[in-house]
């Protein structure tokens, strides 16, 4: 039975990697065709270009990734509450988050007194109001961005920059990495929902909270545009749709990091990307409501001026 677990994971870590491997395959055909655009405006500027898509990808890659290794690296989790190695994890566990500057600063600390399981509980939950703030930024960030660009190249080069980022920015709030393992899954999972894997049950969940408040806002929010320009309801419909879609992405993810990085225990991981999606969906219509403002007042904008240019002529 444990050759056959050994196995399954095994597989599942070569297939998170080949999967990491086509997005950067995609990362990079799409850096080409900006590169071929750019150069047709004039050769050089093709260069130019070229060479600050490599130091972005450079920067993007090699600073977070060495910072990122340079955090602790976290003890192999016990299968569960029940096993012998629990009380000696929870016991490193403490000592990780008492050197904590965020729960320094929110003036918690540990005491001899109360159980040292419920303690860390609390110092957990504290760090996980902090990692909710940075996931819900990074989802309104795509958002916004992605709504507004329209661009399936850039859109999909800021999308994957912006998630790395984002599980940086959540390792560090815990002060701890996941295991290779677990980085291997994640990220795989990330290309994998990148490149296709929007799941049938992750978008009918998207369904739920996009047709009322695209009612709402497209109701509400077109009576401020000029007459006639009605006929941009859908294309209003549609960047709010694919921001949507990318800030589900956004949020889902994470969702996955931030509970790797708060597990005690081994976690299914099924359940775990399962209860992800949801705490997703849970967040995305406030995103969607926040946000979906910027999105028609930039369209009405461009609107007002397109019309103003028009009648110029």
């Amino acid at each position: 039975m444990d050759d056959t677990a050994k196995t399954i994971k095994k597989i599942l870590v070569y297939l998170s990697l080949t999967i990491i491997f086509l997005v950067v395959i995609s990362a990079v055909d799409q850096a080409a065709s900006i590169y071929e655009r750019a150069s047709r405006i004039h050769p050089y500027f093709g260069y130019a270009v070229l060479a600050l898509i490599i130091a972005g990808f450079m920067a993007i890659i090699s600073v977070p990734v060495a910072a990122f290794l340079g955090l602790r690296k976290r003890p192999e989790l016990p299968k569960s509450k029940e096993s012998p190695e629990y009380a000696a994890y929870l016991e490193d566990l403490r000592q990780s988050l008492s050197t904590n500057r965020i729960l320094k600063d929110k003036g918690f600390a540990f005491n001899d007194t109360d159980v040292l399981s419920s303690q860390i509980d609390k110092a957990l939950f504290i760090l996980g109001v902090e990692a909710d703030k940075v996931i819900k930024s990074s989802a309104s960030a795509v958002f916004v961005t992605t709504a507004i660009s329209q661009n399936g190249s850039l859109d999909g080069v800021f999308v994957l920059s912006s998630i790395t980022r984002t599980v940086w920015d959540i390792s560090r709030i815990y002060r701890q990495r996941p295991g290779m393992r677990d980085l291997a899954f994640l990220y795989g999972n990330i290309g994998a929902t990148v490149l296709a894997a929007r799941g049938i049950e992750d978008l009918d969940l998207l369904d739920e909270q996009l047709e009322p408040i695209l009612a709402s806002v497209l109701g509400g929010g077109l009576g401020s545009l000029l007459p006639g320009a009605v006929n941009i309801t859908n294309l209003i419909a549609n960047s709010i749709t694919e921001g949507s879609v990318n800030a589900m992405l956004s949020l889902r993810v994470g969702a996955m990091a931030k509970r790797y990085c708060a597990s005690t225990v081994e976690t299914d991981r099924k359940l775990l990307r399962r209860s992800a999606t949801l705490e997703a969906v849970s967040l995305l219509g406030g995103i969607i409501k926040e946000n979906s403002a910027i999105i028609v007042s930039s369209f009405g904008k461009a609107a007002k001026s397109a019309t103003r240019k028009l009648f110029k002529l």
